[in-house]
C-alpha cells in the first residue's frame, strides 16, 4: 500500500497497467473526499490510452502501487 499520491506520478493499477496522476482534487459534494484525477498510460480492456478517471483517494492508496 502506498502513503501518499503525488501529482505527475506513475502507479500501477491492480491488474499491472501504467496511470499517471493529474492532479489532486476534492469531491463536489463533500470536499472532505480528497480525489485523485488519472490517466492511463496504456489501453485498458474498456478504454483507450489517456482516458480520464476519477477515484477517491483513500481508495486509490490501498488498490494501487509504485512501478
Amino acid at each position: 500500500m502506498i502513503e501518499i499520491v503525488e501529482k505527475d506520478r506513475e502507479y500501477l493499477s491492480p491488474s499491472g497497467l501504467r496511470f499517471k496522476v493529474l492532479h489532486i482534487g476534492r469531491h463536489a459534494q463533500d470536499c472532505s473526499w480528497p480525489m485523485v484525477v488519472y490517466t492511463n498510460l496504456e489501453p485498458t480492456r474498456d478504454a483507450p490510452t489517456g482516458t480520464v478517471w476519477v477515484i477517491a483517494e483513500s481508495i486509490f492508496l490501498r488498490t494501487f502501487t509504485l512501478p
